[in-house]
């Protein structure tokens, strides 16, 4: 596996400029007298991606909001949700906006209101650790979800990345649509019982940065084998994919396996390594 040794130069996080910009955008729906500026919103945790005057942290544009600053910038805001930015977090940017008087809006509110998905289904014991939601197999061979980085989540809790999202996120992103993609469009069709994700390989290629804007993740089963029920084998394709952009891609060969066999087969191999350690 190729490590994500992609680096960055330090740089030092800007103030947010509230004036106007020179060039707005034409769109449907701006106030008389106003012009539009669309802005990001992400966690604090991403400050150091928030440069400049188009990426805000979190704590800054409610600052901005709480201040009246960008109701008297003669701008029409909308806001757009990056990464970090939860369904709480949202909440407190809507009546926020909703106390500016019609200058800030944001551009689509449900998509913090869009939950990650439940822990189960990527298998995972923790909420923040869950960096899939919308999951969604049009056919069971085929998966796509949107990428949701929690703030708190356990791989970017202490990890120095410059200002984009570090490589282990998009393997573990990885790593979580074939197991999304088993239990939501495979899973259902098999006999009762729990199943374990072992993996047996991957091909991993960065292709260029991951920064903290919405994402989506893909996963194609190309090849299978599920005449074992207790052990089935899968190889896929995933990618990660960014406006356009595609970040990384990875083949994946793993095995879904009978939560009593892989139990069994753990038990006795721990065994052997103890006494293979100790004599």
């Amino acid at each position: 596996m190729t490590p994500d040794q992609a680096r960055t130069e330090a740089r030092e996080v800007a103030s947010p400029d509230v004036s106007c910009p020179q060039l707005p955008r034409e769109e449907d729906w701006v106030p008389a007298g106003y012009t539009r500026r669309d802005v990001v919103v992400v966690a604090d945790r991403f400050a150091s991606f928030a440069r400049g005057d188009r990426v805000l942290t979190l704590s800054a544009l409610l600052t901005l909001l709480d201040s009246g600053g960008l109701r008297a910038s003669g701008c029409h805001w909308v806001v757009h949700f990056g990464q970090g930015v939860d369904t709480a977090d949202g909440d407190r940017l809507e009546a926020a906006c909703g106390r500016s008087g019609g200058s800030v809006r944001l551009a689509d509110p449900e998509t913090f209101r869009r939950r990650p998905e439940p822990p189960a289904v990527v298998h995972k014991s923790r909420p923040e650790n869950v960096l899939l939601a919308g999951v969604h197999s049009p056919e069971p061979a085929r998966c796509r979800a949107e990428l949701r980085i929690h703030r708190d989540n356990e791989l970017v809790l202490d990890h120095h990345t410059g200002e984009h999202v570090q490589g282990i996120v998009i393997i573990e992103a990885m790593r979580q649509i074939c197991i999304a993609q088993f239990e939501t469009a495979i899973r259902p069709g098999l006999p009762p019982g729990a199943y374990a994700g072992v993996w047996k390989r991957i091909d991993l290629s960065f292709e260029d940065f991951l920064f903290p804007l919405p994402a989506t993740v893909e996963s194609l089963i190309v090849e299978s084998d599920l005449e074992r029920e207790t052990h089935l084998k899968f190889r896929a394709t995933t990618a990660m994919r960014q406006h356009g952009r595609t970040v990384a891609t990875a083949g994946i060969e793993y095995s879904m396996i009978a939560q009593g066999r892989i139990d069994t087969l753990e038990r006795r191999r721990a065994d052997q390594a103890t006494r293979a350690y100790l004599g």
